[in-house]
């Protein structure tokens, strides 16, 4: 009975030593904080007459008889700003994901007589089309 009593606490003063060892080889890493680095979107003039085409058929214009959109009626948009809370931005149609992959980065908004592309992580617009 004492060789068995022995023999565990050899084998758990050697666990021991090997969990001390351990822990003190072990270095805790901090992760780096997520940025969110869009780049520029480069659109060419074909891509943008496109888009304008493909969006042109959508009824999908803020309507400011919403109470939501209300306090969004004074907004100025521009390259770098934040939209309204109360606006919320749409998906590209798939036909123009598939034809312009970039395009899956963002959403779009139809804001008066512009289209807007903002970054749905941000709410920043990136880019700004007139409707014709």
């Amino acid at each position: 009975m004492s060789s068995k009593v022995a023999i565990m606490t050899v084998v758990v003063a050697a666990l021991s030593a090997v969990s001390i060892e351990a822990r003190s080889e072990v270095q805790q890493s901090i992760p780096p904080a997520v940025v969110s680095v869009t780049q520029p979107l480069a659109l060419s003039d074909a891509q943008r007459a496109r888009i304008r085409s493909v969006l042109a058929g959508k009824n999908t214009s803020v309507s400011f008889a919403l109470k939501s959109a209300k306090s969004a009626q004074s907004f100025q948009p521009s390259i770098g700003a934040k939209i309204p809370t109360g606006l919320k931005p749409l998906a590209f149609p798939p036909p123009l994901i598939s034809e312009m992959p970039e395009l899956k980065r963002y959403a779009y908004l139809k804001f008066k007589t512009e289209t807007l592309i903002v970054n749905p992580m941000t709410k920043k617009i990136v880019d700004i089309l007139p409707q014709t």
